[in-house]
């Protein structure tokens, strides 16, 4: 059976750990990092002697430098929706975006790669696949496919009258901000050339904020369809199972039957509790002994087509803590614990904060913090003034962090969360708060916000995806260019095209698909001043402004997105956390991928699974 991961793995994951690599941060809608749990390493300069050779970076200086010598010819060709004109910069935007998440999947050996690191566009397909015949056509119907579909949230937006949030307006204009004096000052350029040698020529600072605004006003779009969506009652609340899968189908022969059937005895006789399922199940899994493992909602229709374990989990007598081995015939054994019902849809408080950090670990520092955090909240009238007066403060070096953040369980400080917890916050309330690891935090509470779970938004962007696609399919919208594409000139040194793999059950794996999206890095990554990324820009772009639908734009692709290129049997585990992009968002909580070896977000949950209390953190 496929692994069918949500549609929020986009180019959020990568960009994040590349240029974001810390633990525990998150950031905010004015661009600003905040420490949830890591204090800083402590570190020693090395003396004369074992300082190596200072290393001048390569710095890009034209488009080609940037992304090869094939993707310019795929620029620049006029496109219309609707009999409307779109501007040349904005479809630029999405086929550049499209030739990095590509030219991402060629680096992991999935499409043909040119030395410089991106997608070959000149390499011809060796299979049959549509009409095909390079690797640019294919590329060429997955970027006006991403475009497309942006337009058509766009005209969504325009007929439900959607606007574009100030606070967004605002997000945008910080973040062209902190483009114009981070990341091209350290090149030694203006924004706009700085833009336009990432975004190509004719992308300005006028032009690159309309397509932004665009972009978030599809974003906010699918940020209301998903409020507004009607989750049924089972969804909204669901159970949840912890399994482990020792393979061995009915066409297996008999002894690997028998090996697998004691396997799975002996993995439950061993466990006293859910927790220990999982630290068992983990470690099958990385020595090669179990073929799948995690959690999965039980309402999934993945769980539909394992008879029995829907019938397990279902029944009345089911309890929280309850371990069975439950054999199906299609895939094998499976260890199987139920984890109790989960509620997918929480309120969360929202709160804001300017942190006060002691400069030295002796008690006149620490008095220095208190008495600075004392003034700035004395000084608050309300806590409108908390972000300006906080805001100053952080330019003046006085504060370390400080912005507007959603406390998720389980990610941020204790008192942090211990405070922001307490029933008895109201609105507006400003405090000081101590912490242990980081100093003096100014607090001031928001309101309480609904937050939905990544598995409804999941459950809601497909059925926006099936929305869209369908008016695509249909030609609901009339969207075409009438300039034609010429092949793309040949890369500077051939390369193999990927060879096609065969899955469990022998039949051939294609992994094109013009209707996926996969977390994507950048094509080239020169250094400015030692540390700043080429795919800054759009670091910025798909990390800094919130939403549960940040990925609504590329989303709607990925309906069926690695169904092509991820094979494997056993049940796709979801996690009740998994909120937007394998990443972290601005909200503070973490983006789960899905994946079974990376499900860090669940360890406080499994400290009450011993006491069979609800696993959800």
């Amino acid at each position: 059976m496929n692994i069918r991961k949500s549609g929020s793995i986009v180019l959020l994951g990568i960009f994040a750990a590349s240029v974001f690599s810390g633990c525990g941060k998150t950031i905010d809608e004015t661009g600003n990092t905040t420490v949830t749990g890591e204090t800083s390493a402590e570190f020693t300069l090395p003396t004369e002697t074992s300082a190596p050779d200072p290393i001048t970076p390569v710095e890009p200086k034209t488009f080609e430098d940037v992304y090869g010598n094939q993707l310019m010819s795929y620029l620049n060709h006029q496109y219309y929706f609707d009999g409307e004109p779109v501007s040349l910069q904005e479809s630029n935007f999405y086929f550049i975006n499209a030739f990095l998440e590509l030219s991402s999947d060629a680096n992991m050996g999935y499409y043909p790669v040119t030395p410089s690191g991106g997608i070959d566009l000149a390499a011809e397909l060796e299979v049959e696949i549509d009409d095909y015949d390079t690797y640019g056509d294919y590329f060429v119907k997955y970027a006006e496919n991403a475009l497309e579909m942006s337009l058509t949230l766009c005209s969504y937006a325009k007929a439900n009258d959607v606007p574009l949030s100030e606070d967004t307006k605002l997000a945008i204009d910080n973040m062209l901000d902190n483009i114009r004096y981070g990341s091209a000052a350290n090149a030694g350029m203006s924004l706009d050339d700085y833009l336009q040698l990432y975004y190509g020529p004719g992308t300005d600072e006028a032009t690159f904020r309309k397509i932004l605004e665009r972009y978030y006003l599809a974003d906010a779009y699918s940020d209301k369809y998903c409020e507004e969506y009607p989750f049924s009652d089972d969804q909204i609340r669901t159970p949840y199972i912890r399994y482990a899968l020792f393979y061995a189908p009915e066409s297996a022969d008999q002894d690997t039957k028998d090996q697998a059937y004691q396997a799975a005895i002996n993995m439950k006789d061993s466990c006293n509790s859910l927790s220990e399922l999982k630290s068992l199940a983990q470690s099958a899994y990385e020595n090669g002994i179990v073929r799948e493992q995690g959690d999965s909602a039980a309402f999934t229709s993945e769980l539909s087509e394992y008879p029995e374990l829907w019938d397990w989990t279902f029944e009345e007598e089911r309890k929280e803590g309850d371990i069975e081995v439950i054999y199906e015939p299609s895939v094998g054994y499976y260890v199987i614990g139920y984890l109790g019902i989960k509620d997918q849809i929480t309120y969360v408080p929202y709160v804001r904060y300017a942190l006060f950090q002691p400069k030295d670990i002796d008690q006149a520092s620490l008095t220095d913090a208190y008495i600075a955090a004392k003034a700035m909240k004395d000084a608050c009238g309300s806590i409108s003034d908390l972000t300006g007066l906080a805001e100053t403060a952080y330019k003046n070096g006085e504060v370390l962090d400080y912005g507007d953040i959603l406390v998720t369980k389980g990610q941020l400080d204790k008192n942090f969360e211990d405070w922001a917890y307490d029933e008895n916050r109201t609105d507006g309330e400003l405090d000081i708060i101590y912490s242990p690891d980081f100093g003096y935090f100014v607090m001031g509470y928001i309101r309480t916000e609904k937050q939905i779970s990544g598995l409804l938004t999941d459950i809601a962007m497909k059925d926006l995806t099936n929305i869209a696609l369908e008016e695509a399919n249909s030609g609901v919208h009339d969207f075409h260019t009438d300039d034609e594409y010429l092949p793309a000139p040949a890369a500077p040194t051939a390369t193999p095209v990927p060879e096609i793999e065969l899955t469990d059950d022998g039949t051939e794996e294609t992994v094109l698909n013009t209707e996926a999206t996969e977390a994507s890095a950048p094509v080239a990554q020169p250094q400015q001043n030692g540390s700043t990324k080429t795919a800054d820009v759009l670091v910025v772009v798909f990390f800094t402004l919130a939403g549960v639908a940040i990925a609504a734009i590329i989303a709607v692709l990925i309906y069926s997105a690695v169904n092509n290129r991820i094979k494997s049997s056993g049940i796709p585990h979801d996690d009740p956390d998994d909120n937007a992009d394998e990443t972290e968002n601005d909200s503070g909580e973490d983006r789960e991928d899905g994946s079974d070896e990376d499900d860090e977000s669940e360890e406080d949950g499994d400290e009450d699974d011993e006491d069979n209390e609800d696993n959800e953190d």
